[in-house]
């Protein structure tokens, strides 16, 4: 434990005192400890030395430095400070009820712990900045009340007949006594509905007829629509349903490998109807916000306004009223005005004291469940799963694992395509496993066709970036009435320009890497900063011509926005949509896509692997893929599993109703083992040869891997570091230390990277492991050569 280090007040003598350690939002090794004074516990309303009064999982303002923050309560003890102990004051107690539950603590605990990061930048990750802020503040709305004197039925009658020369005013009157709920009517739907204007309204206001009062509404989309009873099941899922409940007798994680398009997501929706009539609440996580978008209309047509949608998308504010629903709590409100409870939270959906169903990607493992019953992780096998950059750099599905045994709940989790941990854990018999081997009401799985671009091009049959038979296929199912959805995982125009002269590459000044050039916008990016080089600067030329020699610029590689290009060009009758980063900004905009297309508005959707998981599109009858050896020869032990199932899981957007689909690669290397397994759906073949390959090499799920990234704005700093730590843990850990590695990107935002990779024997004590690497990191650092330097650790990565 560690003492605050600043100091303002202290005890003049040595006595009992109330103690609290405190998560602030930052990446600080150690909690802080501060006491709570009898004069804080009077401003609260406490009771004086009351500990149970000050609960464990409330926020708390404390002073830090000359600033002050809002923390929360980790842990609370009595204890006794002497004179010599410098121990801050807790400033104000915020909350009266926590805000944290126990089980969010053992989840911040255990990622500190396994992902080798802060409590506080869990903390940070884990609750929305207007928490941590404190200044979350209800949307409102004008609502108008008749005034007290004239809610009897003669005094209305009376009014209605003073008014009669006022015919306006009398109008106003006789709309809101029509539309009046409880007495009140918001002012828009007045107003819009009555047609009268504002000013008869103020009128109306300033003869104490009307009362305008200030009422909280939700900012939540609410569900007003009926709700319909699940589909009926066929035998292949009614089959999966029990073996899913008897593996769960002995087993509380199972995974659901069924092929695409067998009928998963209605498995899914069956057991979630077992868990909320238990009262109980389902999370149910994607990994992507498109797959929310699709998700939503259908879960919501079952379960209505037990659904509740949570992710990045939304809005600060947003979040902390989804924050509130998943809490369940009323308490009531505090005497200091600005408690984050429930009561602010307006107008909580019918049938809010029941279970609830929480959809949504990664970041919802972080919301206040209280009593969860099921966990259900569609899409398993997804890297979006795993979070990068800030810490902590955890992976959804093994916290969600985690969390599923504090709550007794169970675990589910469903792919097409499972990741090769998941699968070797069944095997070893850690997770149980239930198959659907069959798409629904017997559809054929697509029939796949590799396109050979060497001979292609060799016979100069290529059309832009599409081979003639691709063309021709297109074209034909186009004619037909059906859709295509074409894949390329790479956004922009252009991944790099060069100069046909002089060979010069546009490049980020902060990173290592060619700028990417976006045509629609007119500016070179950086994917990995952000920087951009923009036609509205200074020097516009920099963006068509080189400015060594004045060559206009060639471009090299193709994004997602070239191909709609050359789409437009190659077929102009055809309604073309693109899928990337760039058209979803907008909060709706993954949204837009996917209804447009839903509702057959859209011929051709070109897109990045949005477009590959999850989506049910009933007209799509051909899926082209663009380039797909950029998939299979990525520098990465991953890259043949990861190739597997984006190229699997895009197969299987086509053809899931009626007639069976196909699906076009265009590759430069037909003959790569890879083809062979997704002609024949293949996954166990993958999972035997790239089981058989890391356990010669000595990757997961053989070792448990750890990447350590250390960063500093002057090379030779971070190479000497780096060279030390890899001899300090060569001491401890011997070859299991790489040597050091160059990344293919070694300068982002202008700092220099450089890593190290550990590899420890999965029957070893990881734990231990990682307390020597910190021990190691911290003598390292504490050198004065090597202070400085950034490192952040990436377990599992």
């Amino acid at each position: 434990m560690r003492t605050c280090k600043f100091f303002t007040t202290f005890a003049a003598e040595m006595h009992n005192t109330l103690l609290v350690d405190i998560i602030l939002p930052l990446a600080i090794t150690d909690v802080y400890t501060y006491r709570v004074s009898d004069a804080t516990l009077l401003d609260a309303h406490k009771t004086i030395h009351g500990t149970a009064q000050v609960p464990i999982g409330c926020r708390v303002l404390v002073p830090l430095g000359k600033k002050s923050i809002i923390g929360i309560i980790y842990r609370k003890h009595e204890g006794e400070v002497s004179e010599n102990v410098k121990v801050r004051d807790v400033l104000q107690i915020v909350d009266e009820t926590p805000i944290v539950n126990p089980q969010q603590l053992r989840l911040w605990e255990w990622l500190s712990n396994y992902y080798m990061c802060t409590l506080g930048e869990v903390m940070a990750a884990a609750l929305p900045s207007e928490i941590i802020d404190d200044n979350y503040s209800a949307a409102t709305t004008q609502y108008i009340q008749l005034a007290p004197a004239y809610l009897a039925i003669e005094s209305q009658k009376q009014l209605l007949k003073d008014l009669q020369r006022a015919k306006k005013q009398e109008q106003l009157v006789r709309d809101f006594l029509r539309m009046a709920q409880n007495n009140q009517v918001e002012r828009r739907v007045l107003l819009e509905q009555s047609g009268v204007s504002g000013a008869i309204l103020r009128t109306l206001i300033d003869k104490n007829i009307f009362l305008e009062e200030e009422h909280p509404i939700s900012r939540l989309r609410q569900y007003n629509g009926d709700t319909q009873t699940p589909h009926a099941l066929d035998n292949q899922q009614y089959r999966a349903i029990e073996e899913i409940r008897d593996s769960w007798k002995e087993k509380n994680v199972t995974l659901l490998h069924g092929v695409t398009s067998s009928g998963k997501t209605e498995v899914y929706i069956h057991l979630i109807e077992d868990v909320l009539m238990q009262g109980k609440q389902v999370l149910y996580l994607v990994p992507e916000i498109a797959l929310t978008t699709q998700l939503t209309d259908r879960l919501q047509a079952v379960f209505g306004d037990k659904l509740v949608v949570y992710h990045s998308r939304f809005s600060n504010a947003e979040r902390v009223e989804i924050y509130n629903e998943v809490k369940q709590a009323s308490p009531k409100s505090s005497p200091k005005g600005k408690e984050f409870n429930c009561e602010e939270t307006p107008h909580p959906p019918q049938g809010w004291g029941g279970g609830r169903l929480i959809l949504g990607a990664r970041s919802a493992i972080f919301l206040p469940f209280s009593n969860l019953g099921l966990i259900i992780v569609d899409e398993e096998h997804e890297p979006s799963y795993k979070q990068q950059d800030p810490a902590p750099r955890y992976h959804a599905r093994s916290a969600a694992i985690m969390m599923a045994q504090w709550y007794g709940a169970k675990v589910l989790l469903g792919t097409a395509t499972p990741s090769i941990e998941s699968y070797h854990n069944v095997l070893s018999g850690k997770y149980g496993l239930v198959e659907m081997t069959e798409r629904f009401q017997g559809l054929q799985l697509p029939r796949i066709t590799m396109v050979d671009l060497r001979h292609q091009y060799h016979r100069k049959e290529m059309y832009g970036h599409f081979a003639d038979p691709v063309v021709f296929r297109i074209r034909e199912e186009i004619a037909r009435g059906k859709q295509v959805i074409l894949f390329q995982n790479r956004r922009g125009y252009a991944p790099f320009l060069q100069c046909p002269n002089c060979g010069e590459v546009p490049k980020c000044p902060n990173c290592d890497v060619s700028l990417t050039y976006h045509k629609a916008n007119h500016f070179l990016t950086c994917h990995g900063c952000g920087y951009n080089q923009s036609s509205m600067s200074h020097r516009p030329s920099l963006i068509t011509h080189c400015p060594k020699c004045g060559a206009a610029w060639k471009l090299h590689g193709v994004g997602t926005e070239r191909l709609e290009e050359e789409i437009q060009i190659l077929f102009p009758n055809a309604r073309v949509a693109r899928m990337d980063l760039d058209t979803t900004r907008r909060k709706d905009g993954c949204q837009t896509i996917i209804d447009r297309f839903a509702k057959h508005e859209v011929d051709i959707l070109i897109g990045t692997q949005m477009v590959t998981k999850g989506l049910h599109f009933d007209g799509v009858s051909l899926v082209v893929v663009l380039q797909a050896d950029m998939l299979v020869n990525r520098p990465d032990y991953r890259s043949v599993e990861h190739a597997y199932q984006m190229l699997e899981q895009v197969a299987g957007r086509a053809g899931r109703t009626g007639e069976r689909g196909d699906v076009m690669i265009q590759t430069f290397d037909v003959n790569h083992p890879l083809y062979e397994y997704l002609r024949q759906h293949d996954y166990k073949g993958v999972y035997g040869q790239q089981l058989e390959e890391r356990e010669i090499f000595k990757f997961p799920p053989f070792t448990r891997m750890i990447m350590i990234t250390l960063r500093h704005r002057d090379m030779n700093r971070v190479e000497k570091t780096a060279h030390a730590l890899m001899i300090g843990l060569r001491t401890i850990f011997g070859e299991r230390v790489s040597s050091v590695i160059v990344p293919q990107v070694s300068r982002r935002n202008n700092q220099y990277v450089r890593q190290l990779r550990l590899r420890v024997e999965a029957s070893a004590n990881v734990m231990r492991a990682k307390q020597l690497l910190h021990q190691c990191m911290d003598v390292t650092l504490h050198q004065s050569a090597y202070k400085g330097t950034m490192i952040s650790i990436d377990v599992d990565p």
